[in-house]
């Protein structure tokens, strides 16, 4: 294993905030894809930055997760079914995950150990950011898949 994947840096930094495009919904965490290619298709001009899920649920949960699919974008337009908003910024502690989707458990068991170590109250949702993943038409290695995890943090 590398060992960026043995012992992820966590840092904490503030996040500004964002102008987005989101659907949210209930489903599978690998449901995102089509709902990342239905903001891509309406929005496409205006997106000015990578694919990112919130997640609102409190714990992992195999199906029936509350999601939101996102993408930062650059001015407002108002499209049916999609949501245009600011989303807040906060301070947040960070990690960036290297390697397959299946392994990102790992990461969180990291940011978790992290958050009692340090006494941090956290918020919901997390942020999940696609810096390198499997692009449109080729899977690409998910070895070096790249994903920024979030948690918004209060004193």
């Amino acid at each position: 294993m590398p060992p960026e994947q043995s012992s992820p840096e966590i840092v904490e930094k503030q996040v500004e905030d964002m102008l987005i495009a989101g659907i949210r919904y209930k489903g599978k965490y690998g449901d995102c894809g089509k709902y990342f290619r239905w903001i891509g298709r309406k929005m496409g001009r205006w997106i000015c930055g990578k694919p990112f899920n919130l997640y609102y649920d409190p714990q992992y949960k195999e199906i029936d997760a509350d999601i939101e699919s996102c993408f930062p974008i650059r001015r407002s337009q108002q499209v049916e079914g999609i949501s245009v908003r600011t989303l807040p910024g906060s301070r947040c502690i960070s990690l960036v995950h290297i390697g397959p989707y299946e392994q990102l458990g790992r990461s969180y068991e990291a940011l978790s150990a992290y958050i009692q170590e340090n006494g941090c109250q956290t918020d919901q949702p997390i942020r999940e950011i696609y810096l390198k993943g499997p692009g449109m038409i080729f899977k690409g290695n998910p070895q070096k898949y790249r994903t920024e995890i979030q948690m918004m943090i209060h004193s």
